[in-house]
């Protein structure tokens, strides 16, 4: 029932989302996901900062591309610069303009747009790390929970989604399983559990339509799950990356100034919003330079052996 629910909110045949990503959220990505049936979710700074293009002349193209609905991924920093939410607003008032029926929201609480959301129709998915955290995000009135287990690549979880699914049993919202999906039996198993779909990631970087550099995907194809280490020199938090020689440069802790900064309440914002706008540069890289080996991805990747098309890749997820 959670799935058919989920398909609902999405309009999406098959129940896999293609999660936002930096880099590898490419309007070319997103469409082909839509298209072969899952649901792609635009990353606003991939979209413009990283590709390139206007934020709604970027909404304009992947409606060229595909006539299937995709959803538009906002994160929110509590306390950010002003610049930062008049951006962010603005964003949104032009995928409402442009008919985006679906947000995912990140960090934060959700409840101006969720509000917003509802006076437009536009269903709000938010992404959550724990119980406490899923409880909260119900209580905002959110329509659906993105649980990012510790599996995840990029920023990723510190829970299984087993204990997710135990958690929240009494939670009457579709869950979406966000992490270390990386074939047909992966899938399979997390909706035998009770999760009403998937969000992949990883799997969709090895894509044929996702603009990364070819050392990247082959990369991701040639790991197992014993080469994917945790740092929290992008946000502050754990990230999955794989392990090279330009991940374990310096470590991959911060050291004792952000560290201090990431204990302290009212200044653990600014640390993670420097880290991440020093990630971003080095992530960005990663996009057109082939030398570059700054490479997030998830424990999935033991279940990637090849780079397909989104199309080839969705049809093992087909109900």
């Amino acid at each position: 029932m959670k799935t058919k629910t989920f398909l609902k909110d999405t309009g999406a045949s098959i129940p896999v989302v293609c999660g936002p990503m930096y880099p590898g959220s490419n309007p070319e990505l997103i469409a082909a996901v839509s298209e072969a049936g899952g649901f792609g979710v635009v990353q606003p700074l991939s979209l413009t900062s990283l590709y390139g293009h206007d934020f709604r002349e970027g909404l304009k193209f992947i409606k060229k591309l595909t006539k299937k609905p995709f959803g538009v991924n906002f994160t929110i920093f509590g306390g950010a610069n002003q610049k930062y939410h008049d951006q962010m607003k603005k964003w949104m008032d032009i995928s409402i303009e442009e008919g985006v029926k679906f947000f995912l929201t990140s960090l934060g609480k959700p409840n101006e747009i969720v509000k917003v959301a509802k006076q437009n129709g536009i269903r709000v998915y938010h992404d959550v790390p724990n119980k406490k955290v899923a409880l909260a995000m119900v209580d905002c009135g959110v329509d659906g929970l993105n649980c990012i287990n510790w599996r995840a690549g990029g920023q990723t979880g510190i829970q299984s989604a087993e204990k997710f699914i135990e958690d929240l049993k009494d939670v009457k919202i579709p869950l979406i399983c966000a992490g270390g999906i990386g074939n047909k039996d992966d899938y399979k198993k997390v909706l035998e559990m009770g999760y009403a779909g998937v969000q992949l990631g990883t799997r969709f970087l090895a894509s044929k339509e996702c603009i990364v550099t070819n050392n990247y995907k082959q990369a991701i194809v040639d790991s197992e799950e014993k080469d994917i280490v945790w740092t929290n020199k992008i946000a502050g938090n754990n990230s999955s990356v794989i392990k090279t020689k330009d991940i374990m440069r310096g470590g991959l802790r911060t050291g004792p100034i952000i560290n201090f900064m990431l204990r302290n309440p009212k200044l653990k914002k600014y640390a993670r919003m420097y880290l991440m706008n020093k990630g971003l540069k080095n992530y960005s890289k990663t996009t057109f330079d082939e030398s570059i080996k700054f490479w997030q991805a998830g424990k999935g990747v033991s279940g990637i052996k090849s780079i397909k098309s989104c199309a080839d890749i969705l049809k093992d997820y087909k109900l």
